[in-house]
């Protein structure tokens, strides 16, 4: 069966979410994985780094619950 025009784009959407679902985990890694208290850092500073890095999973975490939501779609047509 051909695929139309909106199949296509919804096609795009589903792997640039995938994309950007994986850069932000990736980030979020990144964060959490350099945070530590040192001497320079305060407790409100790791706080709020940590806070970033969970907010930045938990938008990763949608995006992909958004790709497998779109998935399931597009197979069932």
């Amino acid at each position: 069966m051909a695929r139309t025009r909106c199949d296509q784009i919804k096609s795009w959407k589903v792997v640039l979410f995938w994309i950007l679902g994986a850069g932000l985990l990736l980030a979020a890694a990144l964060i959490a994985g350099n945070t530590q208290i040192d001497f320079s850092t305060s407790i409100t500073n790791f706080g709020f780094s940590l806070m970033v890095a969970f907010v930045l999973i938990l938008i990763a975490g949608l995006l992909w619950v958004s790709v497998a939501v779109a998935i399931k779609e597009l197979e069932e047509r």
